[in-house]
């Protein structure tokens, strides 16, 4: 029996009643135009002219006849109304790829795309060391690892952007895979008043010159923020973890960071645990009905959890 997502993308192929056939590249040209801001960078990407991927979106618009993208110097953004087929887009893109993906394992071919995020760096190395496993047994198949924060990583798998994301746990994601516990830890310079203590109490976070890691966007810390009723009081900020601990080795201030992500060298700076403690959990999350080189991969971590 096809399943309903197959059965959707093979009527998405069809003529429609205007004549025309839905073109599954234009679409994914315009995905990644959104996806990367860009056409300019949809093209470098995927080895187009600017002007071709301009024309591909004007044609799009053209047939369904309304505006898809809005266009300025600074980049493009999807309408309104584009936003709303954003999400039956992906569906479609989605099951097109699970239908040539099954059709090549009924030929007995081996190959298909997955996309595995991380929002840990220290868990490269586990990726890594799956991936290069999973490969003895099927060599045919791609993998590629993109990076985020655990809630802009759970976000494009429920998108269908990323096939699995090792993230801390979320209540949205479909299936979910424990892996450990992590645990967020304040860094002090080591001659913080509160340095020799052996935790940091929450309520003097909000008294605290702070450095905002990855600011105006949700990560484990913020939320945890959010949770405690504890927003600091950000007098710094920086895109880059390394960047926070050499200002809280200079002594501007404290920060918060996810145990998993310790940096090591900076002496100057010392780690305390949150009184209360503050637990998550990592996890590897996935969605349902997955592709089959999704599936035999993750059919394959199964088997060698915990490692």
């Amino acid at each position: 029996m096809i399943d309903e997502n197959v059965t959707q993308f093979l009527q998405n192929c069809k003529y429609s009643n205007k004549g025309y056939k839905m073109d599954t590249e234009r679409w994914q040209i315009l995905l990644k135009a959104i996806d990367r801001g860009s056409l300019r960078a949809a093209a470098e990407e995927m080895g187009f002219t600017v002007s071709g991927i301009s024309r591909s979106v004007a044609t799009l618009e053209k047939e369904l006849g309304f505006a898809l993208l809005h266009r300025a110097k600074s980049g493009v953004q999807p309408t309104a109304e584009c936003c709303q087929l954003l999400p039956s887009v992906r569906e479609l893109l989605f099951a097109q790829e699970r239908l040539e993906q099954t059709a090549a394992k009924v030929r007995g071919a081996d190959c298909g795309t997955i996309v595995i995020g991380t929002a840990y760096n220290c868990y490269y190395e586990w990726v890594t060391r799956m991936m290069a496993a999973f490969r003895t047994r099927h060599p045919g198949v791609v993998i590629k690892i993109v990076n985020g924060t655990s809630s802009e990583l759970a976000e494009m798998l429920l998108d269908h952007r990323t096939d699995f994301c090792l993230i801390s746990h979320r209540d949205s994601l479909p299936v979910w895979l424990p892996i450990r516990q992590d645990e967020l830890m304040v860094l002090l310079p080591k001659n913080h008043p509160l340095a020799d203590r052996e935790s940091f109490p929450v309520e003097s976070l909000k008294t605290e010159p702070f450095i905002d890691s990855y600011p105006g966007m949700e990560t484990d810390i913020t939320l945890i923020f959010d949770k405690l009723k504890a927003r600091p009081d950000a007098r710094y900020s920086t895109m880059d973890i390394t960047a926070t601990y050499a200002m809280v080795s200079a002594g501007l201030g404290i920060s918060v960071n996810n145990a998993l992500n310790h940096q090591d060298g900076y002496p100057g700076v010392v780690e305390r645990p949150m009184n209360p403690h503050q637990m998550m959990e990592i996890g590897l999350a996935c969605g349902e009905n997955l592709a089959p080189a999704a599936q035999a991969f993750l059919d394959f971590v199964k088997e060698r959890l915990p490692e």
